[in-house]
């Protein structure tokens, strides 16, 4: 299923489970390409491992476009793969798997059981736990080493908000902290994940997450005749009055406080950056709803709530909860 606010768990293999990453080389242009397809596609990276024969990401796309996003990301590395080693045909075995992601305690869990992939290996089996823990640390083709504070060698924006659920003082405590929460699995297997990775195919959550899910699965199913990945259409556009109906809604206020240009509460910027997700408006026409002249307002108040959802997490569900009932109607 495609929303805005979605988070996802990405996994993709080579084909056949082939060799995808032989070298350094490959792994850097991978990691460049990833850094390229995220900002073109404004989506945000949360976790990552690169593994020889397959990769994790886990994601958030701020427009309802992972579809887009992945064939950017794979269709670039494939080429390079083609040429680069001389091997025709698919680099990557079928579709991505991607599974909706909810739930602080399921987040956490995930980015641990990513960060552990290259200790949970029969290479890994039989060695002592001190050495398991210095290769987990030297491993360079992952999002952990910048989790725990250890230098990164190479540019890619990896956002680390879910350090915060370690609930340290400071970010050193909270990488400390995270480390620990780490190391504490490498011997032993984290069966709440695992369970909840397999459970449904196409979420990872809480019960009532995954029946909610399933119940809009069936429905869309039902409603559009669609079977496999279920995708919302592209392009569609939405009033900005009915945009103001969802978000006073949720938070409970009149749809005029939001256009109320003295109004300063954060309800007004979430109804701006929805308007300018979903309206199909610019965001100059969308600043005259809003009681502003030209874009330049309007700029000011979505940095300022990208501000507020990474210190809020309570805020980013909300947003979330917001955009599929505008994208459901």
């Amino acid at each position: 299923m495609l929303y805005a606010g979605a988070k996802y768990h990405v996994t993709v293999r080579g084909n056949a489970r082939q060799t995808v990453f032989h070298e350094e080389s490959d792994y850097l242009r991978f990691i460049e390409q990833l850094s390229d397809a995220l900002e073109k596609d404004e989506v945000t990276l949360y976790a990552f491992v690169l593994m020889p024969n397959h990769y994790h990401l886990f994601v958030e796309t701020r427009h309802g476009n992972i579809h887009r996003f992945m064939q950017r990301l794979n269709t670039s590395y494939s080429m390079y793969h083609r040429y680069k080693h001389e091997q025709p045909g698919h680099c990557f075995q079928g579709r991505y798997g991607a599974k909706l992601v909810n739930g602080d305690d399921y987040i956490l869990r995930l980015t641990r059981y990513i960060h552990l992939n290259p200790v949970k290996v029969i290479a890994c089996k039989n060695k002592k736990l001190a050495d398991i823990i210095k290769e987990l640390d030297s491993f360079r083709w992952s999002s952990y080493q910048g989790y725990i504070g250890l230098p990164v060698g190479f540019d890619l924006k990896v956002d680390h908000r879910w350090l915060r659920m370690m609930n340290r003082a400071t970010e050193k405590g909270n990488k400390a902290a995270y480390r620990k929460y780490v190391e504490g699995c490498v011997a032993r297997t984290d069966d709440e994940i695992m369970q909840a990775l397999e459970v449904n195919r196409y979420a990872v959550g809480a019960t009532k997450f995954i029946e909610q899910i399933e119940e809009e699965v069936h429905e869309a199913k039902v409603n559009k005749g669609v079977y496999g990945d279920i995708k919302w259409p592209d392009g569609k556009k939405v009033s900005v009055e009915a945009i103001l109906g969802r978000v006073s809604e949720e938070f409970k206020i009149k749809p005029k406080l939001l256009t109320a240009k003295h109004s300063e509460g954060v309800w007004r910027k979430v109804a701006m950056e929805l308007a300018c997700r979903y309206s199909g408006l610019s965001q100059r026409q969308i600043g005259e709803c809003f009681g502003y002249r030209g874009n330049g307002s309007v700029l000011k108040q979505r940095k300022r709530l990208k501000d507020l959802i990474t210190k809020d997490d309570k805020l980013n569900v909300r947003m979330e909860r917001i955009a599929r009932r505008i994208v459901n109607g």
